[in-house]
């Protein structure tokens, strides 16, 4: 009798706490007043100061004619979500509710949201910070809470964040496998919901060519398909037990052929899109290696004649053959002219250089450049390349192979090589610029488990990349390789929630483990909301 009494007692205090939570109880001057809730924000901002209570979302709720457009319809199209109406009116910017205001005393990409019971207020400096303080109200409003009298509330608090790093990227490798714009474009709505601001589009590879180039048609007609590899062929196979496998039809010709390309319209396309969200697309180009692509079509690009395989990668152009430079320079062209970013990627990795010891034109430009050897020779075509990148107006980005420390060059170096674990100090100690993207951690290409999870969340450059210049780290990015990623919903295991551990890294606002683990669950759901796969970590029950 006693334990049936006990029982109901605790029964009637967990609902007396429950209904508590959902309803109003009374402030000291009598009123109105709603047990403050917390909401999970990813990336963490730099400071959250809670009030004592929440507010109740007005029905009329307005939004600033100061708005710019594309934040001010991602602001109408969540609130159109959260209170379920049709339109959100506009109202000048002292009589809306979410208004606006400028602050030259912020960063850059600062930001500052102040909630309480007469509005709600963003402060910014620029575009970008606006845009953030955007993006982080979406996340508090898609978080609120509803009394047991249906209305919505939100926390009443303030909010000051800036990154601590100016370079916060994703790569996607479009090559090995494609994916269509619309999904680029879902990416992007993700990539900027936290605030990822780089998109670095690996273009071309042995496996395809994917973007057109109107002077060489061939290139996408013919280096734009392949007959299936050892990669489709093993995802095919594991397709048969594994669904998540099965290649994305709309790539396949003839059952056994691979490819597409991306015509200069649709990234036009894809490029406003993302940067209106923040994102800047970056293109790349690789070159001379990993070009089979391009050879296939045009077979002199090779030393041989044809494509083919060292004893490491795949044969790469001639670089002796001075008078082909021309094609990649009217590449360039149009590449250069399509992308509105100051960035360029010109690859440079993974260069196999045996055809160019045994090629008779290489070693006679080897000759009478005056160069010491091979190594020296992918160093003066990466130097003719960059100095055409740059006459275009444009940065040069290059992998860390590109990287001589005799003849060091003027370029942003993507840090990959994780077994060479000095060379990022060399590079910054050398003054140069680096994003950090090693192949361990920020590569997520791999099977993605727990234990790869927090390990990028928790990364520090010490001990393993001791001698770094951290100053000379612009920031971090993250980069995914498609062999075995053959459609959507693998994408999107592989890649999330990494990229919510990510962007905190990269934003600079990293916590202990546990805190960011107890805030992921509800993004994994918007994630789920919005049409996006990803992967249930083994500590979400």
């Amino acid at each position: 009798m006693m334990k049936n009494i006990y029982f109901r007692s605790v029964i009637f205090f967990m609902m007396g706490m429950l209904m508590n939570a959902c309803s109003y109880s009374e402030n000291e001057n009598g009123e109105k007043a709603i047990p403050i809730t917390q909401v999970s924000l990813i990336p963490l901002p730099e400071s959250v100061v809670y009030g004592t209570s929440n507010i109740i979302l007005p029905n009329n709720m307005s939004v600033s004619q100061e708005l710019p457009d594309l934040p001010a319809q991602l602001l109408k199209e969540t609130l159109a979500e959260v209170m379920e109406i049709e339109n959100t009116k506009s109202a000048t910017n002292e009589n809306a509710f979410i208004r606006i205001s400028k602050d030259n005393a912020l960063a850059e990409e600062g930001y500052r949201i102040t909630v309480s019971a007469e509005s709600i207020k963003i402060d910014y400096a620029t575009s970008k910070g606006l845009l953030w303080g955007v993006q982080t109200l979406r996340q508090i409003l898609l978080q609120n809470t509803v009394a047991n009298n249906g209305d919505k509330t939100i926390p009443t608090l303030t909010i000051s964040d800036t990154p601590k790093k100016t370079w916060r990227g994703f790569h996607i490798d479009v090559a090995r496998h494609m994916f269509t714009i619309d999904y680029l474009k879902k990416i992007a709505n993700c990539l900027s919901f936290y605030k990822i601001n780089k998109l670095q589009l690996h273009l071309t590879d042995d496996q395809g060519w994917r973007i057109e180039i109107k002077k060489y048609p061939e290139l996408t007609t013919i280096g734009g398909w392949r007959e299936f590899d050892k990669y489709d062929k093993r995802c095919i196979e594991l397709s048969q037990s594994d669904p998540d496998y099965t290649i994305d039809s709309r790539f396949i010709k003839n059952n056994n052929e691979y490819g597409g390309y991306y015509t200069q319209e649709e990234l036009k396309d894809f490029i406003k899109y993302a940067t209106e969200r923040g994102i800047d697309v970056i293109p790349e180009i690789d070159m001379p290696g990993h070009f089979s692509a391009a050879i296939k079509a045009f077979p002199d690009l090779s030393c041989t004649g044809e494509t083919g395989w060292g004893e490491e990668f795949s044969y790469p152009v001639c670089a002796g053959k001075t008078e082909y430079y021309q094609f990649f320079k009217d590449i360039i062209d149009e590449v250069t002219a399509l992308f509105p970013s100051k960035y360029m990627h010109i690859g440079a990795d993974e260069v196999e250089k045996h055809n160019w010891e045994k090629c008779e034109r290489c070693q006679k430009l080897i000759r009478e450049e005056n160069l010491s050897n091979v190594e020296a020779l992918q160093n003066y075509f990466v130097k003719e390349m960059a100095n055409y990148v740059k006459s275009k107006g444009k940065k040069v980005m290059a992998w860390d192979d590109a990287f001589d420390a005799k003849a060091p060059q003027d370029i942003l170096y993507t840090y990959w090589r994780d077994w060479l674990s000095d060379q990022p100090g060399k590079i910054t100690q050398k003054g140069y610029p680096i994003v950090f993207m090693e192949w361990g951690r920020f590569y997520l290409s791999a099977t993605p488990s727990d234990a790869l999870l927090k390990s990028l969340y928790e990364f520090s450059f010490e001990p393993q990349f001791e001698g770094i210049v951290k100053n000379n780290v612009i920031g971090f990015q993250a980069c995914v390789w498609t062999e075995m990623i053959p459609n959507e919903r693998k994408f999107g295991q592989h890649v999330f929630p990494s990229l919510q551990a990510f962007s905190e890294l990269a934003w600079g606002s990293r916590c202990e483990w546990n805190n960011f683990t107890s805030r992921l669950p509800w993004h994994l759901k918007w994630l789920a909301g919005n049409g996006i796969h990803s992967r249930t970590p083994g500590f979400i029950r």
